[in-house]
């Protein structure tokens, strides 16, 4: 009988410690990082624009080209667009990718001008993108951080307009234009699910100096001044990806 009751409590001690393993679910199989994505994103943008009239046309032709400065202009506003891109897993730690994004925004600002009384700078970024390649390290196999460095464009417009209503409200006018830079940035990605990841991301982005091509217009027109605006711009964006 010893050798019986002996023999049951060695099977009862067995079965006990093989139960949790026996119950516990199955762990969620995950993809890895290799792969590529589509996804979106929004978050909000900063800018500052210098900018500095280096010479005039007048209605006459007489060129001035003495320079004045028209101050400093601080943006702010919305962006909302998305992205793609593709990353390769190299091995538990590294993840390599290439991303294109691609935002629309209404980031705006304007600051009064001391070379034309009460008129002043109105800028207007109407568009940006990226095209960056990325590092990333895993601190765990489904949280990464990744650094990130590449190619910037921007979209933009430049009036000078009175601060105030009036009914000859503006000075002049620039058309729409682009410029390129570059794009460093820094972020977070969980991939919370199999296909599916969520970031966090902060970019700077820097465009340097270019000349713009301004046309007067109401009691200035016939007049043109070129100015040099030099650009910076930040940007706090969350998104995610869905990853094939």
């Amino acid at each position: 009988m010893k050798k019986k009751l002996l023999a049951a409590a060695s099977i009862a001690a067995a079965a006990f410690c093989c139960m949790p393993a026996l119950a516990a679910p199955p762990a969620v199989p995950m993809l890895g990082w290799t792969g590529c994505y589509i996804g979106a994103d929004t978050g909000g943008v900063w800018a500052i624009k210098d900018s500095t009239v280096t010479s005039e046309i007048e209605t006459n032709n007489t060129v001035n080209t003495q320079h004045f400065p028209l101050g400093s202009t601080h943006l702010s506003g919305w962006a909302y667009g998305g992205q793609l891109g593709c990353d390769y897993q190299v091995n538990n730690v590294w993840v390599l990718g290439l991303r294109a994004m691609w935002d629309g925004s209404d980031v705006n600002g304007n600051n009064p001008s001391p070379a034309f009384g009460p008129y002043g700078n109105q800028f207007k970024i109407s568009q940006f993108a990226t095209a960056v390649a990325t590092v990333g390290y895993l601190l765990n196999p489904t949280l990464e951080l990744y650094g990130l460095g590449g190619f910037a464009w921007v979209r933009e417009t430049l009036n000078w307009n009175i601060l105030v209503p009036s009914p000859d409200r503006f000075l002049a006018t620039g058309n729409p234009n682009s410029r390129n830079g570059y794009d460093v940035g820094v972020g977070v990605s969980w991939m919370f699910a199999p296909h599916w990841n969520l970031f966090v991301e902060y970019d700077h982005m820097g465009f340097g100096t270019k000349n713009i091509i301004m046309s007067g217009s109401g009691a200035a027109v016939g007049n043109t001044w070129f100015v040099d605006v030099r650009q910076n711009m930040d940007k706090l964006l969350v998104g995610f990806n869905f990853r094939n």
